[in-house]
C-alpha cells in the first residue's frame, strides 16, 4: 500500500505552519516542533533539507528562524517531497528498463509506470495553499 513517508507528512507541517505566519515573519525550528509535536532535531534537518532546495531561507541571528522564498500557492507536493525524500516512486523497478529482477513476463510494471506519473502530476499540481 502507498503511504507517505512520516518525514513527508512533517515538512508538509512544517511549511504549512512558516506560510502561516504573518506576512514577512519568521517561524524557529523550535516553534514548529513545539507546535507540530516532532522532535526539533528532526524538523531542523527538514528545514534545511527545505533550505537547500531554495523552499525556504534561513534568517541567521537571535530573531532568526526560516521564511518561505515563495508564496504557499506556488510550492508543490512534489517539491516538498522531492527535496526530503527520495523521489515519489510506487514501483521499485519503474526505473529499471530490463523490468523486475524477481520474474521474467511482469504485468504490472507498465500500467503502475503510468499510475505513476499521474500521481506525480497530481503532485505536481497539490500546492501548500491547499492545506492552509
Amino acid at each position: 500500500m502507498l503511504k507517505l513517508t512520516k518525514k513527508f507528512e512533517y515538512g508538509l507541517l512544517a511549511i504549512r505552519y512558516i506560510a502561516q505566519t504573518r506576512n514577512g515573519d519568521i517561524a524557529t525550528a523550535k516553534e514548529i516542533a513545539d507546535k507540530a509535536g516532532i522532535s526539533y532535531e528532526l524538523v531542523a534537518k527538514i528545514l534545511q533539507q527545505l533550505t537547500k532546495a531554495e523552499i525556504v531561507s534561513s534568517v541567521q541571528g537571535v530573531k532568526g528562524g526560516y521564511r518561505l522564498n515563495k508564496p504557499a500557492s506556488q510550492i508543490s507536493f512534489t517539491e516538498i517531497a522531492d527535496a526530503i525524500d527520495d523521489p515519489i516512486q510506487l514501483i521499485d523497478c519503474a526505473d529499471n528498463p530490463n523490468g523486475c529482477s524477481a520474474f521474467s513476463g511482469c504485468g504490472i510494471k507498465k500500467p503502475l509506470t503510468e499510475i505513476q506519473t499521474r500521481f506525480r502530476e497530481i503532485f505536481s499540481e497539490a500546492t501548500v495553499a491547499e492545506i492552509l
